[in-house]
């Protein structure tokens, strides 16, 4: 952590109770955190993506120019692994092992240095140990392990991983539903293992915040200086809440994708996970706040997927004000930070309840010159009759109509 500003001049204005120690108190948070970019592998599990190999590298050049230091990508796909790699962008490649492969020592070993070979930074292994999860692989991969002998199994992969001079993770999947003292358990032999990360997976986020504050804070306890990452999904609308919860247990590794994108209602967005964790937390993650917008374009079109306008922080209208008494001299009056910091802009949509103030700013930001107050007024109560015949909303050049009817009709008064 490298500041404690509430106020940044021109930027932000969040609450001073963010930095306060009894606020902090009892939190473990980690001196520096990372967030990793799962856009290439999470972010593709989505219907109707299928991206070419020129698709795939443009996002890389794109991710590392806004600062991210790693992507996660399929070990099924160790060609765009080579192909990323071969750019020398300075970015580390984290490659995840599919589950049915880790419990297979062969499978395992091969997947290993095959992703190794391709250039792969860090190996990340998929254990799944739950009750819910651990029958599935019985069921998929044809196994019939005690819990116990599949520790060991993913145990043996990551010492044949060390021995390759690899980084290895594993995935601990449906951590939320595993007992505490198994989870305690099983992070200790894997990091006894040998494993650098260990990587809790909620699957399907089953539980509130507080509990992944909880076990982020218990498995930390018990891994010494092995780092701890967090896999949060956003099924109950916690994803960037059940990373920070996770942070405050003293988890350094971050994830999500660009969007949110991922299986079923996607996984935590990295602008709002970034932003939450520049502006209100006071890391510097390394990531280019104003980059976020750019890349949230990049891939609405190249996903063929467009972002909801109410989207946090990229949406369109993430920073608009439709109500009038918004639009007062005190720019924090209704706002805590600008959208310049991310690379968006200020959108004025006209409502029922705009108000004349509203109509002004909207016809000065358009260059359409300075309203009086009667005219703003009587613009404001044309915009009205407008909504109220279209029931749709103004477009700039129909608002731009009303405001030179208005002014017109002034002028020829005069």
């Amino acid at each position: 952590m490298t500041r404690s500003e509430p106020v940044r001049e021109g930027d932000w204005n969040v609450s001073p109770h963010n930095f306060d120690a009894a606020v902090r108190a009892g939190m473990n948070l980690p001196a520096e955190v990372e967030v990793v970019d799962l856009t290439l592998r999470e972010g593709r599990q989505v219907a109707g993506t299928a991206l070419t190999l020129d698709q795939v590298l443009q996002y890389a050049r794109r991710a590392r120019a806004a600062g991210f230091r790693t992507l996660e990508m399929h070990h099924s796909e160790p060609e765009e692994i080579r192909r990323v790699k071969e750019l020398d962008l300075d970015i580390a490649v984290q490659s995840l092992v599919h589950p049915t492969a880790s419990l297979n020592p062969e499978t395992c070993r091969r997947e290993i240095d095959e992703s190794i070979h391709v250039g792969a930074d860090i190996i990340c292994l998929s254990a799944m140990v739950s009750d819910y999860n651990f029958s599935l692989i019985q069921e998929l991969g044809g196994v019939d392990f005690t819990r116990e002998a599949a520790i060991e199994a993913i145990c043996e992969a990551v010492q044949h991983g060390k021995q390759q001079g690899a980084t290895i993770s594993v995935l601990l999947a449906d951590h939320t539903r595993l007992p505490v003292d198994r989870l305690r358990r099983f992070s200790q032999q894997l990091v006894s293992a040998g494993a650098d990360i260990i990587r809790l997976d909620d699957i399907c986020a089953p539980c509130m915040p507080a509990v992944y504050r909880h076990l982020a804070a218990e498995v930390k306890s018990v891994i010494g200086d092995a780092r701890l990452a967090i896999h949060s999904h956003n099924d109950f609308d916690l994803a960037v809440a059940s990373q920070l919860a996770s942070l405050e247990g003293g988890a350094d590794i971050l994830e999500g994708s660009v969007n949110g994108m991922g299986e079923r209602a996607g996984i935590p967005s990295l602008a709002s996970l970034v932003a939450n964790l520049e502006v209100l937390y006071g890391y510097d993650t390394g990531v280019e706040l104003s980059a976020m917008q750019e890349l949230s374009d990049f891939v609405a079109a190249t996903w063929g997927i467009p972002v909801a306008e109410r989207f946090p922080v990229v949406g369109r209208n993430a920073f608009s004000h439709s109500v009038g008494v918004h639009y007062v001299d005190n720019e924090w009056a209704f706002n805590a930070w600008m959208p310049h910091v991310v690379g968006n802009d200020a959108y004025i949509p006209m409502g029922m309840f705009s108000g004349p103030k509203a109509s002004r700013k909207r016809a000065r930001d358009l260059g359409l010159g300075e309203l009086s107050d009667a005219q703003a007024a009587e613009v404001n109560q044309l915009v009205r009759q407008e909504l109220r015949r279209t029931q749709s909303e103004l477009s700039d050049e129909r608002f731009s109509q009303l405001v030179a009817q208005v002014v017109d009709a002034a002028g020829a008064a005069r």
